[in-house]
């Protein structure tokens, strides 16, 4: 299995085809589903990222972490799980249309933050601190976006916060504080953009249902992918420093 390979694959790719698809033909109840759900309360549950870290992981792991073949499977369980879990709230949210819409966000973040910190796991790293929540931030906006000109950059400046070694590159506390806070701006942002618009299929009937539940499994298939990359990446990093 060619890890390199990999790797450079994800940084050429674009943006999933939810984002380059459904996105755009619920674009026009964009600007209504944001006003109903608005910005602030994305930023609200995102500055309670720490919390998705003591949450019971999705799945259980034997495997050695250290083992990049076993880890990657791993990861991959682990967004089978999320994706499984999140389409099904949002074949439920999407039953009861607008009002249980703004209810499945959060709950869609929640599922994206554990995705991330269980996949983190899976590659042997343990998320604690505030250097690994500005990391976790740095991989949800990822997932999020869907415009390939913003997406490069975010690959290149998620790669830079990786030390040689794996580990991430050292902060002071007072550095390290207000990048949170940006980043918790720029993912707020990047949700509003993408979640609302790509649900506003939801408020329509029938296929409510049907949409939040490919939108859910979409989201978090995205969330899987920049998880894995970015974790494998701190890995073979580690693996190359011995």
């Amino acid at each position: 299995m060619n890890f390199e390979k990999q790797q450079a694959a994800y940084r050429q790719s674009k943006p999933s085809w939810l984002g380059r698809g459904i996105e755009r033909l619920t674009n026009p109840f964009g600007k209504a589903i944001a006003a109903v759900v608005p910005k602030g309360m994305v930023e609200a549950v995102l500055k309670g990222v720490d919390a998705a870290v003591g949450a019971p992981q999705l799945v259980s792991f034997t495997h050695d972490p250290h083992d990049l073949a076993a880890a990657r499977a791993a990861s991959k369980r682990v967004s089978r799980r999320a994706r499984a879990i999140s389409g099904g709230t949002g074949v439920a949210a999407g039953m009861g249309g607008l009002l249980t819409m703004g209810l499945d966000i959060p709950a869609t973040i929640a599922i994206a933050l554990r995705t991330i910190r269980d996949t983190g796991r899976a590659y042997g790293y343990a998320g604690e601190g505030p250097q690994e929540k500005l990391f976790r931030l740095q991989i949800l906006e990822l997932a999020a976006l869907d415009d390939p000109d913003v997406r490069t950059p975010r690959i290149a400046a998620l790669e830079s916060a990786i030390g040689h070694d794996g580990e991430l590159v050292a902060a002071t506390h007072d550095r390290i504080v207000p990048v949170v806070d940006q980043a918790v701006e720029r993912v707020s942002r990047a949700i509003a953009f993408a979640s609302f618009r790509s649900r506003a299929g939801m408020i329509v009937p029938v296929v409510g249902s049907a949409v939040g539940g490919v939108v859910n499994a979409s989201f978090q298939g995205d969330v899987g992918e920049a998880a894995r990359f970015a974790f494998q990446e701190r890995r073979m990093r580690a693996i190359r420093a011995g």
